[in-house]
């Protein structure tokens, strides 16, 4: 394992999971064969993330009035986190919405931290996540962490 500057990470990402662009594009640029045997390998990405991130807070309404925080946390000047929070969060009508909202902004993080990271999404993370959102058994992100699990 090796470790890149967050500024070339995305380029290395690129070359060691599309090495068929990288053979298409050198004989352009170059005029010689590369990766002869073209074989795929994963780095597990190291990114040490702080307890304590900057963080920005947004307040939204959406069409019913409620009123929503909105917080992104970032990593070297890239969102890295999404949280959504709102006052009616002990509400117990809203349990199964805010069960919704934690799945999605726990898949967002991930994707986020996918594409300024470079951290690699597995279904093993996506079900760690969604069982982390789920609040009461069958809710939405039970039911689809139930779904991946077969």
């Amino acid at each position: 394992m090796f470790y890149v500057c967050d500024e070339c990470r995305p380029a290395v990402y690129a070359v060691i999971n599309s090495p068929s662009v990288i053979e298409q594009v050198w004989p352009l640029l170059h005029d010689r064969a590369i990766l002869p045997q073209v074989r795929r390998i994963k780095i597990p990405w190291k990114t040490e993330i702080a307890e304590v991130l900057d963080a920005k807070r947004h307040r939204a309404e959406d069409r019913e009035k409620n009123e929503w925080y909105l917080i992104v946390s970032e990593y070297a000047g890239k969102p890295v986190e999404l949280f959504v929070t709102t006052a009616g969060e002990n509400d117990h009508k809203l349990q199964s919405s805010l069960a919704n909202l934690t799945a999605l902004t726990r898949l967002v993080s991930l994707m986020l931290r996918h594409v300024f990271l470079g951290e690699q999404i597995t279904i093993d993370k996506i079900r760690k996540q969604l069982e982390r959102s789920s609040r009461q058994e069958r809710d939405l992100p039970d039911l689809v962490l139930g779904f991946l699990s077969e």
